[in-house]
């Protein structure tokens, strides 16, 4: 690992990895560290087509998603949507479930 792991997250190289795995494969998600941690989520936002914003109801706050969301549109991620993690479904009366068989 190099000494700052975000040089290589914004790499040449990582970029050439990048498209190579895009042209292989119909999806190529990356998964990163919390936007406001480290500096990885918005660099490899770059690279990605899209960008969802996973936030856990019941902890994650309202600022901390502002903060996210405007860290993301400061180096251009287009951000395509939300997930939305650990709803307690039973305590909650509505909720929707879509999936594929």
């Amino acid at each position: 690992i190099p000494p700052n792991p975000s040089e290589m997250l914004g790499s040449k190289s990582m970029k050439a990895l990048i498209d190579a795995l895009k042209k292989v494969f119909d999806y190529v998600i990356l998964d990163t560290p919390p936007v406001q941690a480290v500096t990885d989520a918005q660099i490899l936002s770059t690279r990605a087509d899209g960008t969802l914003l996973v936030i856990r109801a019941e902890k994650t706050k309202k600022d901390s998603v502002v903060n996210s969301i405007n860290l993301l549109k400061k180096v251009n991620a287009n951000i395509i949507g939300t997930i939305l993690n650990g709803v307690d479904t039973k305590r909650n009366s509505y909720y929707y479930y879509y999936g594929d068989k």
